[in-house]
């Protein structure tokens, strides 16, 4: 089993994070095993799950309700920032809206060869 390591941005330095079992197809996710409130950037909030997930060693992500990839534990408390960092790209990209398409371009009409009678 991976846990699943949800994380939600309350406001400008406030975040919280729940751990969690993972769900099946079809189930309601199940309760958080644990929750902490009000740390002051998403990188502390993998430090401290990094410190409740060490019989672990993969947990998966989430990032204000969308899954943003896995990660290695012992990444979450070495490389915090640079986990942020990659897991803030996943979710932009996630989140951006795609560029409308080009309309194509009007073809001229087929001129029509004078037919001689």
């Amino acid at each position: 089993m991976q846990p699943v390591l949800e994380i939600r941005k309350l406001g400008e330095r406030s975040y919280t994070y729940t751990v969690r079992a993972p769900r099946s197809a079809g189930e309601a996710p199940p309760k958080a095993c644990y929750v902490d409130l009000g740390l002051t950037s998403f990188a502390d909030c993998l430090r401290d799950a990094a410190q409740a997930l060490t019989y672990f060693s993969r947990v998966y992500i989430r990032y204000e309700g969308l899954c943003v990839g896995q990660q290695m534990v012992m990444r979450l408390e070495s490389q915090p920032d640079a986990v942020v960092g990659e897991l803030l790209a996943d979710y932009a990209r996630q989140t951006d809206v795609p560029p409308a398409p080009k309309p194509l371009p009007l073809q001229a009409p087929i001129a029509r060869a004078a037919v001689a009678s």
